[in-house]
């Protein structure tokens, strides 16, 4: 696509997260200007840590953001597995998981909190280009632009719409009807203070305990350590408050130090189930494509999800960079991608598995 094309192409983004306004920045920096479209009345982020792996800090780079990256960023020198008495198991290898291979460069995981993840990514970003209380409604494709209309009346025309809007995308309905598959899990996550956690974590590693059902995480982040208990339920509501004595019934086999963190805690929090999709054969339309979430929600168990939908803005960019049409990016975006989420999926579903060899 030459100079100008590129310069005059509207490209509109559905969802102001992590993967929305990574396309932003991935985008901009190949000289296309995107237009972010949030529901939200105001930009934030829910959880606690992620994990984000050496190909997507190697993006930071390209985009000049590394230097933000590393003043939140904490490095996972090791993954260590105990069991819920906190005897030491094994350190989880590349093995085990490939995601934790260390790169040529000699980067390895690091941690940061979504919330400083997200800010860094809204840095680059002209305010001008981000839309909120936008919440989509409905489209109309045509051969020559896409029409959008959201709930507040506002009607926007696009050369290109990027659904990056979730695991609930509306716009993922264009190609299938499929719904959420509920994982038999649930997860509380937040964030302690590092001084409640000196026994139990440790500030360059992450850490896991856990029984035959259950699994205690913990990370560095800027500020504090990540905390997420995993634990089976047959409740498949998306969203529930949970009580300290809960929490305390679903840790009864774990030692009496990782129960006491669970005084660190303000309650009541949050308990969310874990869902995630299937892959669909396809994403894209000639003017429409999805993007994270939206395309390829996975499980949790590898921390994967930020990633995937930071490597598919980088993707969707070179793709509208180098191709002739939109219709050529998008599908050479699709192909890029896909196998390479289908792939992340099935691991994802394999975690478990992996760690009792």
């Amino acid at each position: 696509m030459n100079e100008q094309l590129k310069k005059n192409l509207k490209v509109v983004i559905i969802g102001g997260g992590i993967g929305g306004f990574a396309t932003a920045v991935a985008l901009q920096n190949k000289g296309i200007q995107a237009h972010i479209y949030e529901q939200a009345p105001a930009l934030g982020e829910i959880g606690a840590g992620i994990i984000i792996h050496p190909p997507t800090q190697h993006l930071f780079k390209e985009w000049a953001l590394d230097e933000l990256f590393y003043e939140k960023a904490r490095i996972n020198k090791t993954v260590e597995l105990y069991t819920a008495q906190g005897e030491f198991v094994t350190y989880v290898t590349d093995n085990m998981l490939s995601s934790l291979k260390e790169d040529e460069a000699g980067l390895r995981p690091a941690s940061i909190h979504r919330a400083h993840l997200l800010d860094l990514l809204i840095t680059p970003i002209d305010p001008e280009y981000i839309h909120l209380n936008h919440k989509f409604k409905s489209l109309i494709e045509t051969d020559d632009y896409v029409e959008l209309t959201f709930e507040n009346g506002a009607v926007v025309r696009a050369d290109v719409v990027i659904a990056a809007n979730g695991i609930h995308s509306n716009i993922r309905k264009i190609f299938s009807n499929d719904e959420p598959i509920y994982s038999g899990f649930h997860s509380v996550r937040t964030i302690l203070p590092f001084e409640a956690t000196k026994e139990t974590a440790k500030e360059d590693a992450t850490v896991m305990y856990r029984d035959d059902t259950t699994v205690l995480l913990m990370q560095p982040v800027a500020g504090g350590m990540h905390f997420d208990i995993g634990y089976p339920s047959e409740d498949t509501s998306w969203v529930n408050d949970i009580t300290k004595e809960e929490l305390i019934a679903k840790m009864a086999s774990f030692d009496e130090k990782l129960v006491r963190l669970l005084d660190a805690i303000e309650y009541p929090i949050v308990d969310r189930a874990l869902y995630c999709r299937q892959p669909i054969p396809q994403w894209s339309t000639n003017r429409i494509t999805l993007l994270g979430d939206a395309a390829h929600s996975m499980l949790p168990t590898l921390g994967q999800g930020a990633n995937a939908a930071i490597a598919d803005a980088d993707a969707i960019a070179r793709a509208l960079s180098e191709c002739v049409t939109i219709e050529e990016a998008l599908q050479q975006y699709e192909n890029e991608r896909s196998p390479v989420t289908t792939a992340i999926q099935n691991e994802s579903q394999q975690f478990d598995k992996a760690l009792d060899k």
